[in-house]
């Protein structure tokens, strides 16, 4: 049996490296109106074209995405599941920023707190690996979840495009941008571990 690879492990969800063999759950993800709804794709996506993004992701030094694995239990059997994408983006290494992004595809998933795990792994990545100063996100205003959940991380308004964005509704909505830096998230990163211990040893 083929071992699985894990990057980072948290208490539900796992980081790991993208396959090949991901190609046609990220294709369905992106063809998906609600979940493309606040990614700006409007185009459809073709499994070749999705197959050459992956082959340019491993010789990019600028762009990090890892997959989400949640630990989920349907019919009570515990089991592993491919259910995002989470990234740092445009890494500039001189000024030690980036740009965090997330796909949490498998909609069955939305709102249980999968998606701000990650983030906080990612982030121990960005900041405890690499050594980030700070990253950033930009969210559409009425992507709720997405702020919420960045906010759960550190994540603080620091600015917006007043009407920047067109939604997928026709609608003009702001652009938000959020960041937080080394300093603000380490508090939160060590109630999180402290939490990870609790449940480990629960």
């Amino acid at each position: 049996m083929e071992q699985q690879v894990v990057f980072r492990k948290g208490v539900r969800v796992q980081l790991r490296p993208l396959e090949r063999a991901d190609v046609p759950t990220l294709r369905r993800w992106l063809n998906d109106p609600e979940v493309t709804q606040f990614l700006m794709r409007v185009l459809p996506l073709m499994e070749k074209e999705e197959e050459e993004w992956l082959e340019a992701l491993h010789k990019s030094t600028r762009d990090i995405v890892l997959g989400i694995v949640g630990e989920v239990s349907p019919h009570g059997v515990m089991c592993r599941e491919l259910i995002g994408t989470i990234g740092l983006h445009s890494i500039d290494w001189r000024n030690r920023v980036a740009t965090t992004g997330t796909v949490l595809g498998e909609k069955r998933y939305w709102g249980m707190g999968y998606g701000t795990e990650a983030k906080m792994l990612l982030l121990d990545l960005g900041f405890n690996t690499l050594d980030l100063y700070a990253v950033q996100s930009r969210v559409i205003a009425h992507n709720d979840r997405s702020v919420a959940y960045s906010k759960k991380c550190g994540y603080r308004e620091v600015g917006r495009l007043p009407r920047w964005v067109r939604g997928s509704d026709g609608e003009r909505y702001d652009e938000v941008l959020l960041a937080v830096t080394q300093e603000e998230w380490r508090p939160l990163w060590r109630a999180y571990c402290e939490r990870r211990v609790e449940t480990c040893s629960a």
